[in-house]
């Protein structure tokens, strides 16, 4: 397994791995927003360009990487955020609903497109793309009043999560956004009093909102980290409006728990969620802090700061302190509301991002280099920095995108691409996205859609080793779990076999001891020499040691 960075600066792109020294510059590649690059599949990846209404397709498969542009998509104007609503689903199935016997599950592509295309502009316009047609869906005129920051599926794209300069996060919903003319948010979350540079969702969901336990966090230039229980939004039914309009007329958002506040002495610049939200990173100024969500207080005793308050509506406030020389009374602060937070980089972060396992996390500081550093120690591993000989031009870190993949998986699918005598390391070309909307009309009816079929699938997918799902075929899930216990039976290096005492096994050991005593008398000898050995260089040592102070004389 390894991990593959991509990261831009206001001039330049680049793409490496954790764990190799190995570096490709993307050519042409220039950035002025926080956002403005998404990894499509695994192979393209897109880039919002500066000052032009225009995004460059670049190669970034694992596999094989090409620096210059594959393809330009032009847009309808600049836009600054970029994001997709991706098909997580490895399988399909083709098989009719009257006629089962017909069908046939098949493994996804190579060539596999998201469904969606978002991307937003400084003004606080959302546009709407499906991918594998470019139609323009819709565009949401008046979607912030102000730039949007961020945008991001989450729930499987059953959601839209947008934040803006205009200090709001806005939860909206897919199907709305696609359906509607005029869509309305789910739930309009306004607490912040400054611009919000960014949030993020934790990663452990259900398969709805309402029964999930999702929490959001949104950091912003106000200082303060909040943290949100989504759970709370959805009291209705699937397909219900999520918001209630009163008797004069005005409509009222569904009421949001916020469980709790943070704030810090700097203003915060990005946020990157432990895996197992086991704590918060935040990006400042003055470096980057970690904000432990499970607090350690006196006696090693654990408190959860994200458990909802009875009293106060708007959840429990916390000052974060960096942690002191001296040792200190945690809970002579935690009285005070007070909480120690560690200080893992020194240096003015504005991106960052964490590994799969939690362990290593990527800062982005103003100058455009990325500090590859490990979370437990503090150390940084390796620096990134451009490729480029000037250093002026550079600019700050805009984007840092991670993503795992297996070396073992990429290795076949290398060979088996080098063995296709068409496949010359181009990549497919992409529909061109429309600048006019499509009427919805048209949107329902026969439309030509760029998608290919992949293989029929046999019980394993095609290009991913993912586990069996219990629910398509529960014997083969079973097979799969006994084949893996035994693997680790074998090769765990404990032995459950039961050696009983004999007259052979007897004479073995012997033999074993016998052998061993004659290894430990030949080191003794060693030893002996060398220590004979060691007493006569001494000797000569003062000899001459002795005759040099007699010449000095």
């Amino acid at each position: 397994m390894d991990e593959q960075i991509i990261f831009t600066t206001n001039s330049t792109g680049s793409i490496t791995n954790i764990h190799s020294y190995e570096q490709a510059n993307l050519k042409q590649c220039t950035v002025s927003s926080q956002n403005s690059a998404v990894r499509v599949g695994e192979q393209y990846l897109f880039v919002a360009q500066a000052q032009k209404s225009l995004i460059h397709v670049y190669n970034a498969s694992y596999n094989v990487q090409r620096e210059s542009v594959e393809q330009r998509l032009p847009l309808p104007e600049r836009v600054n955020c970029l994001e997709v609503v991706e098909n997580n689903a490895f399988i399909y199935d083709n098989s009719k609903i009257n006629n089962k016997k017909n069908g046939a599950l098949h493994n996804l592509p190579q060539f596999n497109l998201p469904y969606l295309l978002l991307a937003s502009t400084e003004s606080g316009k959302l546009y709407i793309w499906e991918l594998n047609s470019g139609m323009l869906l819709n565009v949401k005129s008046a979607a912030h009043y102000q730039a949007i920051t961020k945008i991001k599926s989450v729930m499987n794209g059953k959601y839209i999560i947008t934040s803006g300069k205009d200090s709001r996060v806005i939860i909206w919903q897919t199907s709305d956004l696609v359906s509607q003319d005029e869509p309305k948010p789910v739930a309009i979350l306004h607490d912040h009093t400054l611009p919000v540079t960014d949030f993020e969702v934790s990663s452990i969901h259900g398969d709805n909102l309402f029964t999930s336990g999702v929490k959001l966090y949104t950091v912003s230039r106000d200082s303060t980290l909040r943290c949100y229980d989504l759970s709370t939004l959805m009291r209705q039914g699937n397909n219900k409006r999520r918001s209630l309009t009163n008797k004069n007329g005005n409509q009222n958002d569904e009421k949001v728990q916020l469980l709790s506040t943070f704030t810090l002495p700097y203003p915060i610049n990005c946020i990157t969620l432990d895996p197992a939200e086991r704590s918060a990173y935040l990006g400042t100024q003055m470096g980057c802090y970690s904000v432990s969500l499970y607090y350690q207080l006196n006696g090693n005793r654990l408190l959860n700061l994200l458990q909802p308050s009875t009293g106060a509506s708007q959840g429990n406030i916390y000052s974060l302190i960096e942690e002191p020389q001296e040792t200190v009374n945690r809970d002579a602060l935690f009285v005070k509301n007070q909480l120690i937070c560690n200080k893992i980089l020194e240096e003015n972060i504005v991106c960052s991002k964490i590994s799969m396992d939690g362990s290593i996390i990527l800062l982005g500081d103003k100058n455009g280099r990325v500090h590859v550093t490990e979370v437990f120690s503090t150390q940084v591993m390796k620096t990134l920095q451009p490729l480029t000989t000037s250093q002026t031009m550079i600019g700050e870190v805009t984007n840092i995108l991670l993503s795992t993949y297996s070396t073992e998986a990429n290795d076949n699918l290398s060979m088996s691409l080098t063995k296709n005598k068409h496949h010359n390391g181009t990549l497919e070309k992409l529909p061109v996205l429309q600048r006019v909307i499509t009427e919805k009309g048209q949107t329902t009816q026969t439309h030509d859609v760029w998608y290919q079929i992949g293989g029929l699938y046999n019980g394993q997918s095609e290009f991913s080793d993912a586990v069996q799902s219990p629910l398509l075929n529960f014997e083969d899930y079973l097979q799969i779990v006994q084949s893996e216990e035994s693997a680790f039976i074998e090769n765990g290096g404990v032995s459950s076999e039961i050696i009983t005492t004999s007259a052979a096994t007897t004479a073995t050991a012997t033999s074993g001891e016998s052998s061993k005593q004659e290894e430990i008398d030949s080191l003794k000898q060693k030893v002996t020499s060398l220590t004979e050995a060691y007493a006569e260089l001494r000797e000569i040592h003062e000899k001459l040691y002795e005759q040099h102070q007699q010449l000095q004389k």
